[in-house]
């Protein structure tokens, strides 16, 4: 499969990579992690409709209640409303930042860039949300001429909500990873506070207190795989007008009939 070359920045140490466990595209998302000259330079977090699993609200109208007889209903056994989902995500969150910690501890803060990809015909926004875009929203679209493209709009929106979440809190990450550090360090004898004060004027002319804590947010980058294996930046994506039509509203009789007395 001929893939297009990455736009972003190349990553320039090493990246933390959040995908879906779907299996059909496991060897794809390696195909292009190593065409993006990432191969042994990434730690690879997967979880269940990647940035939908994650995110701390969902989409205004996209959580519908199982309805008795759906296929895959026996998934939400527990799962009866939104807020019953979120509960479950919640702690599915608090373990991808313990992840995301744990990698900025083992690199030393290393982790330059993150990679949040989603896929096409995820199943996760089928049981989590009853939504298949494919089937059930075509139908109460109507006039949609492209359900992919509605498809992958859905995506974006997900994961630009995680991205906009990992940048808001990665100030706090780096400071708890911090203060974590630090006890440990005195526990064995070094003078902490010495040799940072001096390696902060040395490189920075700042004193420590001022960069104490401080770890520059990484690059993040959006990006959607269809079946085939083919990657699509989602920073970039915007759906085609000639095959993306939202139904429009229809004018009431009352407006034709006043459009005809003038």
């Amino acid at each position: 499969m001929t893939q297009a070359w990455p736009t972003y920045p190349a990553p320039r140490k090493l990246a933390l990579v959040v995908s879906c466990v779907d299996y059909r595209l496991l060897d794809d998302i390696v195909s292009y992690l190593h065409l993006d000259n990432m191969t042994n330079r990434y730690y690879h977090f997967a979880i269940a409709g990647t940035a939908l699993s994650l995110v701390e609200k969902l989409r205004k109208g996209d959580f519908h209640t199982p309805k008795t007889g759906d296929v895959e209903s026996y998934e939400r056994a527990n799962i009866k409303t939104e807020s019953d989902l979120m509960k479950l995500f919640c702690a599915w969150k608090r373990t991808f930042f313990d992840q995301v910690k744990a990698g900025l501890i083992l690199t030393k803060q290393g982790i330059s860039d993150i990679y949040i990809i989603q896929h096409e015909n995820c199943g996760a926004f089928r049981i989590y949300l009853n939504k298949d875009i494919e089937g059930k929203d075509k139908t109460e679209t109507g006039e949609h001429l492209s359900c992919e493209a509605c498809e992958i709009e859905m995506h974006q929106w997900y994961a630009v909500r995680l991205k906009e979440q990992i940048k808001a809190g990665w100030d706090s990450i780096s400071q708890t990873i911090f203060d974590e550090q630090w006890p440990i360090s005195e526990r064995f004898g070094v003078d902490c506070e010495k040799k940072a004060e001096e390696c902060s004027l040395e490189k920075t002319g700042k004193p420590f207190e001022v960069i104490r804590g401080q770890s520059k947010p990484p690059e993040i980058h959006l990006l959607y795989m269809t079946l085939r294996g083919e990657m699509l930046n989602l920073e970039e994506w915007e759906p085609d007008p000639k095959t993306y039509k939202v139904k429009e509203k229809k004018k009431s009789k009352k407006s034709k009939d006043t459009k005809k007395s003038e």
